[in-house]
């Protein structure tokens, strides 16, 4: 027989003989002995009520039973009339008697140990027909947590746990639905939503985030990219200075700006961060496909076009006569330029350059192991910018990016 728990999402069938047991019998002077003893007396008022459950005539099976019970000598007795007992009350979905009559069995010591594990199992059932939905979950989840169980029946329990708004219940079997089911494939990504949610539900932001980077490792759509990355925004020191890496960090993840973010992201290189190459890689594609067509964006297109070519020759001189003249903020300063033109070992080399010499300012310093970090895995050395990012620290939003990178580099290596 199968059950589901009311309100329950996909509970697999916990299964429990209803079939009436065997006939019994007593042991004879001489003869081998039954399967099954029981007492002389007990056999044929317990036999008869066998009869009479089978036929479905419930009351002339009480009043056997009943006999049968007025004349038990020994547990094994008693375990017998109860066994018929909850057949019968299973039959009739006699919730109360079900419950009853599994623990008697249950305390009685005649059960074998599988037959323990199917009778605690239906006793979910029970209180399920005896109208208290509450009962059987906690029930169910006791035996789950006794005897294990699949994927589907963890998350139903973490399905019927948020919905009654238990929350820290609802994330511990969750998180075990997407364990179990990453044994042999990949959850759907509702399971992941759901241990989100329950999560966001206890203000529980780390661990919340946390599941979502569990769900793109799965599912790494735009949107939860998009989700994931745009945090950095929560930071508390957070400021402009930090979109132009903000919109970097979606573009790796495969995200599509918006020609509102693109054109933030133009404006920020080639104004705030003298970038003109980054800016005309974005400018290009999207004046010619026609996404950005206003004069302004055609004006900036000309001015990064004007002066990217003195930029990137003037570079190099630049760079060789910082490296001995000037600051560690200005260092880095040009080790992005050099990124920006996608010369990444040069790009390595003067990062690496200004975080040794010392930056004073600890969010400048973020922001320089942030694009050293870049800079080594866009050149092929992967490990190493885990290892760099690994190493950011502030509040301004590189730490999130940082940890972005590392997601992004492990996803689409």
């Amino acid at each position: 027989m199968t059950f589901r728990l009311p309100g329950a999402t996909a509970i697999a069938a916990i299964m429990v003989a209803l079939a009436a047991p065997a006939p019994l019998a007593f042991a004879q002077n001489g003869g081998a002995p039954p399967a099954v003893t029981v007492s002389r007396d007990v056999v044929q008022p317990l036999n008869e009520g066998r009869t009479a459950i089978i036929a479905k005539d419930w009351a002339t099976a009480k009043t056997k039973l009943d006999a049968a019970a007025a004349k038990a000598k020994t547990p094994t007795d008693k375990a017998q009339i109860e066994r018929l007992r909850y057949v019968m009350a299973a039959e009739t979905k006699d919730g109360k008697q079900q419950i009853a009559s599994i623990n008697v069995l249950v305390a009685s010591g005649t059960l074998t140990p599988d037959e323990t594990k199917q009778y605690k199992g239906a006793i979910a059932r029970a209180h399920a027909d005896a109208g208290d939905t509450a009962a059987s979950l906690l029930a169910f989840r006791a035996y789950i947590d006794e005897y294990g169980g699949t994927a589907e029946q963890f998350i139903a329990i973490a399905n019927d746990s948020s919905k009654a708004n238990d929350n820290a219940t609802a994330a511990t079997y969750a998180n075990k639905a997407i364990a179990a089911a990453k044994a042999s494939g990949k959850p759907p990504e509702s399971w992941h939503r759901l241990l989100m949610r329950a999560y966001q539900q206890q203000n529980l932001t780390a661990e919340y985030y946390g599941a979502l980077e569990q769900a793109i490792v799965d599912y790494p759509t735009e949107q939860n990219w998009k989700l994931l990355i745009v945090r950095a925004q929560n930071e508390p020191k957070f400021s402009r200075a930090t979109h132009l890496d903000l919109y970097r960090t979606l573009m790796a993840a495969g995200v599509k700006l918006s020609a509102q973010e693109k054109r933030q992201a133009i404006r920020e290189a080639l104004t705030s961060r003298g970038l003109p190459n980054e800016a005309l890689q974005l400018l290009e594609p999207a004046v010619a496909s026609g996404e950005l067509s206003n004069q302004e964006d055609k004006d900036d297109l000309a001015k990064a076009k004007s002066v990217v070519a003195g930029d990137k020759a003037g570079l190099a001189k630049e760079t060789a006569d910082a490296l001995t003249k000037s600051d560690a903020s200005y260092i880095a300063k040009l080790g992005e330029a050099h990124l920006s033109y996608g010369d990444y070992a040069k790009a390595i080399e003067v990062l690496q350059a200004a975080l040794t010499k010392g930056i004073a300012n600890p969010d400048e310093a973020a922001f320089a192991r942030l694009h050293l970090g870049i800079a080594q895995y866009r050149g092929g050395q992967a490990d190493a910018a885990r290892a760099t990012w690994a190493e950011v620290k502030s509040a301004n939003g590189a730490t999130v990016l940082a940890q972005n990178w590392t997601l992004i580099s492990r996803i689409k290596a």
